[in-house]
């Protein structure tokens, strides 16, 4: 909890707190401990007090004071030598307010006696139980304790202030012209949430005000300001909050309109209309302070104006402006005259268009239901006051105190606020439904009246489980709340909530202080009907993270650096690099699938338009002529035309608008994405007097992978195309309408954007090239719904067959056929999908056909950020039939790898040769099953030219990302690997070694798997101090067995034995019942009631057998304990180190078991030679730890060539040492393999025992080395620099890099040896592996030779 700052969530903030990242900077292990013992003598100190206030004790005065200075001179440390009370103030903490006609001085003060009694705490001290929020009279000021200390904060000079009654203390942070903060904490807390009493010490412990100047409070508070992700998500928030305010005044609309308003609205929609006019208002703020509309026009200015509005709404009272709505009309006026324009005499303002403020979208903002005209029909501006209005604009324009300026205010860090509302959307309630006061952690803080009667029935403890489910609250926090008595204030604004219904008034006032309020202090609670905003599809989980600048700038610049250039490809030096032409640059095409806000695409406009701007500077000096819309002419040419205005500034807009007009696409699964990508690109290229870019035919709504990406497909309705030349008659319609829909387009990207009407022909083009390919697009969607639908089922080709028939018909105009198909294609498309995850095809060819159906047809470059997400979680959020998707685009089964694995992938085919794709990944795409799957298939068609590897997220997502940049037909310069210059870069993105071959499992290698699998089976685990556990061990033939996991392995190295289990491994029920009595009613009594069928319902099979755990693994524990001990691996750990373990144990599956079938099996497993393997090929990325290795049975263990010979004695002597002072080490300093082998790698650490383990692993390498034959190998171990080794010491002892990397480079050759010799012998390569595992599993009852259930969870990309 320390470390992630949880109890922040635990004491009341309002204004502008410290931020999480700078808390986490000055307490890296999170929250200072506590002196032992100080916190119960501050409990009892506490409850002294509090049966004193509550018994109105005669002495309380006395016990209150008491109270203070214990906490104060006890918890934080501060002496009377730091300490000022009344007596001692300095005479300048004495403030006179003249205009009040009153002093006000501190209670106390903290102060430095080294520098003249500065101030640097002031305190101020307040009865028991009094109100630090009422407003109070000190002698003619009336205000709040906390606005008080305020003033006097400010007036001194001293920006901290602590505010206390005993019970609450309340931390003030006032510095001289910024916003206030308040934090307060409740003592009563401090004993039942000891984080907060740590939290309180740590910040306001006397340390924190003499430490050093960067670590002190003052200083944690200014570093906190600065941080802009905190900026930009409490913005985020804060907008979210008046998206709520403006649908629920939506709602109050149509429940006035007896819901006749809304009733043929769908609810998203709603929430759709909602953010849209937050986006105007972004738009519209951000053009004013850029001077592109009319702002500085007095008439504007008072009538139009956005940017004066708010501050003239400011100037009216809170009461006036709740009964006044002529604000919300203003704001519809200015929508429209933005769209449409204004034509008047004193005043004009051009059309702008742009869908974003079409009225006819939404038109039921302005009053006017669907299908009217905003041109010829009335509109009836919705009854939304002007206080609502005023929040709406304060959501935007504030943070923290301070305006925000949309001129300095980054376009992607507007994206980034907005990208988050994404996931957003509206329901309607069927119930009086409660809004919760949650946690950040919680995702639905409501509950229905409907919840909480149900679970009052069962009791008390039922509702807090309840409450404390949906709003992730602890549970002190939740019983206090509903312990405390709402005051008047907050029970009468219930009332008015309730609509004064004092009946649910009455069910909802115990909880009331549970509940949160809108901006104005109402409860929030909806009633039946209502329309509610909630929790849609939170793209976190759907593995969407908004990506920082510093990330799109440096994929943008590799990407498009080889397309604008020649030379970079070609292997020319820099200076020899050559800028294409104008008419070059404007025919690239450059997509980002997976767009979101359109961060990737807002940096290539702006990257491309530069270089735009240099080849017309160049093609100038070369004497050709350009015009005013960027268009070349010869020199010679004499006819009248606007030459290219010189003004840079106008040249870069001019740029931006073609470049975002002509070389830009994207694609996202969300339409609100695309809108929110043409804000941002409409921000990016907006000129006065001009409207906005047309951009609707290049941004499209869609799922990247679900559908065709080669026309052909669509034609023969085959995923595999053969060329066929005779067509049938859908086929030809489908060809004819694809041409003609070309040349709209074409026709479409030629006309110059001068005026509104300009950009309604293209409008009008797009929408009649999108109604020619109509029924195109309705066969590819019933075509790609059957495919997935049906898989390779037996009745695929029927289903073809049929298909065939009925797009024949649709294709000659049957409007029955067309019907048929839709049908099909939308129940298809909703099978199996995630019901807000329903498949949404977009098919390449058809959405862009100028890009497919020109010569080399694909785009030239893709670019972004694709979602990062497992196959676990991508299966859950998307639904079972993305599995098909996903198939359907590697032509393997994907495994279980991350789902940026399956857009790179996807990108490599849309490419056209020459092109390049700058894509962002997990991880975990170099590693493990997912590069066979995915780099090594694309490295086929190309070249990888650049590549980050283990990069951490810039920002808080915590999880650790590749950047890999292709070129599809080859690369002849250099590669960047990692900043290191390299001849080529392999699908695991390092320096190829061993010419590009990935090692494969070979059929000699040492029998490995994981340990069991316990799934739900904690009663099933028990410490010594169960009181079941001396009579299960006193069973004659007891099953109990020491329980081991991979931390036991790291960090005690097995010397001591904290958990047991039973070791029932596949015995019958019957036979433990009959012979272990005991363990049978332990199993009965303590493990039956944790396994109910509800329980084990994800556990395949378990219910039928479930006093086992789930995968035992009997049959490979049998075939072990054939031997007295095996060689244990830790799964997950930071060195890839073993230990020699018992059989007859029972180990987790985060235990990798390695039978030891001959002596040499130990040193081998403990040489370098093993470890470089399995650093190589294990996944070193697990979330946002890039220094822990996690093992992968068949990935690693069962590619390792083994050398044909024994190694020498010696190294087994050695290994059995090793083990021995292993233990011995780890035994005497009570630690484990992790802190020995850390030890080892020490330049600073001599310890005899350390130094042993050193010289015998050099022993150890000696013999291996022998056995392989590679005595010319330098295998001295030394101290080396480690820069791989994450965030590990910088040093390591071992072989130097240079043998690493030849020892790497030998055992892939190796084992291409191995492998093509085996495959020789038995003629048939693959299959005989398979068979040889086959007759093994026979033998044997087990799964496969490299039982590895669950590998390749460590390709999940779970990083959120």
């Amino acid at each position: 909890m320390s470390t992630n700052h949880d109890w922040l969530n635990l004491i009341e903030v309002s204004g502008p707190f410290l931020a999480v990242p700078v808390l986490r900077e000055v307490l890296p292990q999170g929250l200072e401990a506590l002196t032992s013992g100080r916190p119960q003598r501050l409990r009892a100190a506490y409850d002294e007090w509090r049966d004193a206030v509550d018994a109105d004790d005669a002495d309380l005065p006395a016990i209150h004071s008491a109270w203070i200075d214990e906490v104060l001179q006890s918890a934080l440390e501060v002496d009377d030598q730091v300490l000022r009370r009344a007596a001692t103030l300095p005479e300048r903490l004495k403030v006179l307010l003249p205009e009040h006609g009153v002093t006000i001085t501190p209670d106390l003060a903290t102060v430095n006696p080294t520098q003249g009694d500065a101030p640097l705490l002031l305190v101020q001290l307040y009865d028991p139980d009094t109100d630090l929020d009422a407003t109070r009279n000190y002698n003619g000021l009336a205000t709040t304790p906390g606005d008080r200390m305020v003033a006097l904060l400010r007036a001194v000079g001293c920006p901290v202030g602590l505010v206390t009654n005993g019970e609450r203390w309340m931390l003030v942070h006032a510095p001289v012209g910024a916003v206030a903060s308040f934090a307060s904490w409740y003592a009563r807390l401090w004993g039942q949430e000891p984080e907060t009493l740590r939290a309180f010490v740590s910040l306001l412990g006397v340390r924190r005000f003499f430490g050093p100047e960067d670590e002190r409070l003052p200083a944690l508070f200014d570093r906190s300001l600065k941080h802009q992700d905190d900026v930009t998500d409490a913005l985020g928030e804060q907008v979210r909050r008046a998206v709520e305010v403006l649908v629920q005044s939506l709602d109050r609309a149509d429940q006035d309109r007896n819901r006749d308003l809304l009733h043929d609205v769908d609810p998203k929609e709603l929430y759709e209309a909602g953010l849209t006019v937050m986006m105007r208002l972004v738009f519209l703020l951000a053009a004013e302070e850029r001077g592109l509309l009319l702002l500085g026009d007095p008439r504007y200015d008072a009538f139009y104006a956005l940017s004066s509005l708010r501050m003239q709404l400011r100037a009216d009272t809170e009461e006036i402006l709740e009964r006044r709505r002529s604000a919300w009309s203003r704001l519809l006026a200015l929508f429209r005259g933005v769209y449409g324009g204004i034509d008047h005499p004193l005043l004009r303002l051009p059309a702008m268009g742009g869908s974003l403020f079409d009225p006819d979208r939404y038109p039921f903002l302005e009053g006017r239901k669907k299908g009217t005209n905003w041109r010829s029909d009335p509109a009836e501006p919705l009854p939304i006051d002007d206080r609502t209005v005023l929040l709406l604009l304060e959501a935007i324009q504030t943070f923290e105190g301070r305006t925000l300026s949309y001129r300095a205010l980054d376009v992607e860090q507007i994206g980034h606020v907005y990208e988050g509302l994404l996931e957003r959307t509206v329901q309607r309630v069927d119930d009086v439904t409660l809004e919760l006061e949650g946690s950040a952690k919680a995702k639905n803080a409501r509950v229905t009246l409907g919840e909480m009667e149900s679970a009052r029935l069962d009791g008390a403890a039922t509702i807090v489980d309840l409450l404390k489910e949906r709003s992730e609250r602890s549970e002190p926090a939740i019983r206090n709340a509903i312990g405390r008595e709402p005051d008047e204030r907050l029970a009468a604004r219930l009332l008015t909530v309730c609509r004064g219904d004092v009946a649910l008034l009455d069910q909802i006032l115990p909880y009331a202080e549970l509940l949160r309020t809108d901006p104005w202090g109402y409860p929030l609670v909806h009633h039946a009907g209502a329309f509610v905003v909630v929790l849609g599809a939170d793209r976190r989980e759907s593995g969407t993270h908004y990506t920082p600048k510093s990330l799109t700038e440096k994929i943008v610049e590799e990407t498009l650096t080889p397309l604008v250039y020649r030379g970079p490809a070609e292997g020319a030096t820099r200076e020899n690099w050559k800028l294409k032409s104008a008419e070059e640059l404007l025919d690239l095409k450059v997509c980002d699938p997976a767009m979101g806000s359109g961060a990737f695409l807002v940096q290539a406009c702006r990257w491309l338009a530069d270089r735009l701007v240099e080849a017309w500077s160049d093609m100038e000096a070369a004497g050709s002529q350009i015009d005013d819309e960027g268009r070349i002419r010869a020199a010679d040419d004499t006819t009248g035309f606007e030459p290219l205005s010189r003004d840079t500034e106008e040249r870069a807009i001019l740029a931006r608008r073609l470049i975002a007009e002509r070389c830009l696409y994207g694609v996202d699964k969300n339409p609100l994405a695309v809108e929110l990508a043409k804000l941002s690109l409409w921000l990016t290229t907006l000129a006065k007097g001009r409207p906005f870019g047309f951009l609707n035919h290049n941004l499209r709504s869609g799922d990247s992978l679900l559908g065709i990406h080669d026309l052909s497909q669509l034609i023969e309705l085959d995923m595999k195309p053969k060329g066929k030349a005779q067509l049938r008659l859908f086929g030809r319609t489908i060809r004819s309408a694809v041409d003609k829909a070309l040349a709209l387009r074409s026709q479409l990207r030629s006309i110059p954007i001068r005026d509104i009407g300009d950009v309604e022909a293209m409008a009008a083009l797009d929408a009649q090239s999108s109604a020619t390919l109509a029924t195109s697009e309705l066969i590819a969607d019933a075509f790609i719904g059957l495919v997935i639908a049906t898989g390779n089922g037996g009745d695929l080709e029927k289903r073809l067959a049929a298909l065939s028939i009925a797009a024949d018909r649709a294709s000659d105009g049957g409007a029955d056929a067309c019907r048929t198909l839709a049908a099909q294609a939308q129940s298809d498309l909703m099978s199996d999908f995630v019901a807000e995850q329903r498949g949404r095809p977009f098919h390449w060819p058809l959405e862009f056909p100028e890009v497919f159906l020109r010569a080399d047809g694909g785009f030239d470059a893709f670019v972004g950020n694709p979602p990062f997400l497992g196959n676990r979680l991508w299966k859950g959020t998307y639904g079972a039939a993305y599995q098909r998707v996903v198939q359907m685009i590697l032509e393997v089964a994907p495994g279980k790898i991350d789902l940026s694995v399956v857009f790179h992938r996807r990108a490599a085919t849309l490419l056209k040769h020459g092109g390049t794709y700058g894509l962002l990944a997990a991880n975990n795409i170099a590693e493990g099953s997912a590069v066979s799957v995915g780099l090594e298939r694309i490295a086929a068609e190309g070249d990888f030219y650049f590549s980050r590897k283990g990069m951490r997220w810039p920002g808080a997502a915590s999880t650790v990302i590749a950047m890999v940049c292709f070129r599809k037909g080859g690369w002849a310069g250099l590669r960047n690997c990692d900043s290191i210059a390299c001849d080529k870069i392999g699908p695991r993105l390092q320096p190829e070694i061993g010419g590009g071959w990935e090692p494969k499992a070979l059929p000699e290698s040492l029998f490995a798997f994981e340990g069991v699998h316990n799934g739900k089976g904690l009663a099933l685990v028990l410490t010594e101090e169960h009181p079941w556990f001396e009579r299960l061990r006193s069973e004659t033939g007891s099953l109990l067995r020491p329980y081991i996991t991979g931390n036991d392995i790291t960090s005690t190295s097995l010397t001591r034995v904290e958990r047991w289990a039973l070791d029932i491994a596949d015995l019958p029920l019957e036979t433990i019942e009959s012979e272990w009595p005991i363990a049978y009613q332990f199993l009965i009594e303590i493990v039956l009631p944790t396994r109910t069928p509800k329980d084990l319902k994800s556990y395949k099979d378990l219910v039928d057998r479930w006093w086992q755990f789930w995968n035992h693994r009997a049959a490979q524990m049998r075939q072990l304990r054939a031997r007295p001990q095996f060689i244990a691996f830790a799964k997950a750990a930071k060195y890839p180190i073993c230990v020699q373990a018992p059989t007859e144990w029972i180990y987790t599956n985060q235990v990798v078991l390695v039978e030891e079938a001959h002596e040499s099996a130990h040193p081998i497993c403990l040489s370098s030679m093993f470890q470089i393997w399995l650093r190589n090929y294990s996944v070193r990325s697990l979330g946002g730890d890039n220094n822990t290795l996690r093992l992968s049975v068949s990935e690693a263990l069962a590619t390792f060539p083994f050398p044909k010979r024994h190694v020498t004695e010696d190294a087994i002597a050695a290994a059995r040492d090793f083990q021995d002072t292993l233990v011995s080490w780890s035994r005497r300093n009570s630690a484990g393999m992790t802190d020995a082998m850390n030890a080892v790698h020490s330049a600073v650490i001599h310890d005899a025992d350390v130094v042993t383990m050193r010289g015998l692993l050099e022993r150890i390498d000696t013999g291996v080395v022998s056995a392989y034959d590679w005595n010319d190998l330098d295998i001295t171990h030394d101290f080396r620099d480690d820069a791989n080794d994450g965030n590990a010491s910088s040093s390591r002892h071992g072989l130097n890099e240079q043998t690493c990397n030849l020892v790497l480079s030998k055992l892939i050759e190796l084992n291409r040896q191995l492998y093509k010799a085996s495959a020789l012998v038995s003629g048939v390569g693959k299959k005989h592996l398979q068979s040889r595992r086959r007759r093994r599993q026979e033998s044997l009852d087990i799964g496969t030779l490299f039982e590895d259930s669950r590998a390749d969870e460590i390709y999940t990309g779970d990083h959120l």
